[in-house]
């Protein structure tokens, strides 16, 4: 297993990885925008050159790192490669002033007990 930065040529491998592991769809243009925006803040697992996990946020006002997405194959979850990932954007979003970490997760999904896990808090919760 590697981490190893989002590059343009890795969009359309992202692109099925995606489809198969989250449930929200997105169109190409977001990525490259998020890349442009703080290319250090993408990071792609990958294995025997396969994309099997990513990692991408955005530095917002306010010194706040909001993540975006968070995803690995369902076959090497719970084995520490997603709390990897989000501690590699933590480190790279000191550089900026980082003091609040911000995302959206849907109540109830592991994905809420993995951030929970993790020492994050619910400040609002929305309908869904």
């Amino acid at each position: 297993m590697i981490f190893t930065t989002f590059r343009e040529k890795d969009l359309d491998e992202l692109m099925l990885f995606l489809d198969r592991n989250i449930t929200e769809n997105y169109e190409k243009g977001v990525f490259l925008n998020i890349k442009s925006r703080w290319p250090n803040g993408f990071i792609l697992l990958k294995s025997e050159g396969k994309i099997v996990g990513v990692g991408c946020g955005a530095i917002q006002l306010n010194s706040k790192l909001r993540i975006l997405i968070l995803a690995v194959s369902e076959n090497l979850r719970r084995k520490g490669f997603g709390s990897q990932l989000l501690n590699m954007m933590v480190e790279q979003s000191i550089i900026y002033g980082v003091k609040k970490i911000t995302l959206e997760v849907r109540q109830g999904s592991s994905a809420f007990q993995f951030y929970r896990k993790l020492g994050f808090s619910s400040v609002d919760l929305l309908p869904c």
